[in-house]
C-alpha cells in the first residue's frame, strides 16, 4: 500500500489527481483511520494515464473502466 505522495510520484501526477482518481474508482484506495486518510493500492497493469480532464472526463473514464471489468467478469468496488 502506498500513501498519497508515493502514489502521485509513481503515477507522475499531482496528489489531488490521486484523490480524484480514487474518488472515481480509477485506482484502489482504502481508509485507514478516523481522519479520512487513505492508502492506495500499487498500480497494476491497467494503471490510468494522465489525460486532460476537460476532454476526457473522469466519469466517462470510470464508466469505461467499469464496462471493461464487467466484460472480463470483475467488478469495480466503490470507495
Amino acid at each position: 500500500m502506498l500513501n498519497k505522495r508515493e502514489m502521485a510520484d509513481r503515477l507522475g501526477v499531482h496528489e489531488q489527481t490521486v484523490d480524484r482518481w480514487a474518488k472515481h474508482g480509477l485506482i484502489g484506495a482504502h481508509f485507514y483511520n478516523d481522519h479520512g486518510w487513505q492508502l492506495y493500492e500499487p498500480p497494476g497493469p491497467n494503471t490510468p494515464a494522465k489525460h486532460c480532464s476537460r476532454w476526457d472526463r473522469l466519469v466517462d473514464r470510470a464508466a469505461g473502466l467499469q464496462t471493461g471489468l464487467q466484460n472480463v467478469g470483475l467488478e469495480l468496488k466503490e470507495v
